[in-house]
Order: C-alpha cells, then structure tokens, then sequence
C-alpha cells in the first residue's frame, strides 16, 4: 500500500510542477506572427495553429453578432484572409487579439 502511495505522490507532482512554474506571457501574439501560419499554402500543423489561436480569440468576444447561418469555418477563412493582409512587419504591433474581434466586429456588426 504505502508504494503506491508513493506513486501517486509521485505523479502529482510531475503534472501539478509545471503549472507552478507557468507564467503567463506578458507580450501578446502580433497578428504579423500569425501571417505565414495562415497563409493559404501553410503545412497543415501551421494551419492548425492559426485556426486555433483564431477560435480561441473569437471564443472571449464580448459580443459575438454573427448571423446564425455564417459557419465558424467562414469566419476562420475571413480573417484568414485579412490575416494576410495585414501589414508584415514586426515593427507594426497589432495584437492578434484585437485584430481578430475589430476584424468580426466590422463585418458582422451589432445591431
């Protein structure tokens, strides 16, 4: 009994250690860091990775006025799309998150 004890002592320091540790990141994602995840021709890993920092974006708007039709893959392909052409600078400091709500925002506004 007390090696199994052990064990799970064990394994819950090995999962609970890292979030200890975890900080959150203090500089947003640019939307020119997003840029070649999102490109058309991206490997489906990259793509992946811009689909879902997308929906996690879109996910914590405050209000969310798409039309029940529009599919959240034609959102994702909209501001994929504006994604790209966003300026490609890192000079150019546009969050990825702001970017992404006023993107939704202007083309799907609240009435």
């Amino acid at each position: 009994m007390p090696n199994k004890f052990k064990v799970f002592v064990i394994i819950g320091m090995l999962i609970i250690s890292p979030m200890i540790g975890a900080k959150r990141i203090s500089t947003p994602m640019q939307t020119w860091s997003l840029q070649s995840a999102c490109e058309p021709k991206a490997l489906r890993y990259a793509k992946g990775f811009c689909e879902g920092a997308i929906e996690a974006y879109y996910s914590l708007m405050p209000n969310w006025c798409v039309p029940n039709d529009i599919t959240h893959g034609e959102v994702k392909r909209y501001v994929m799309s504006k994604i790209q052409q966003a300026p490609q600078s890192p000079s150019i400091r546009i969050p990825a998150e702001e970017f992404v709500w006023q993107i939704i925002s202007k083309k799907y506004p609240c009435k």
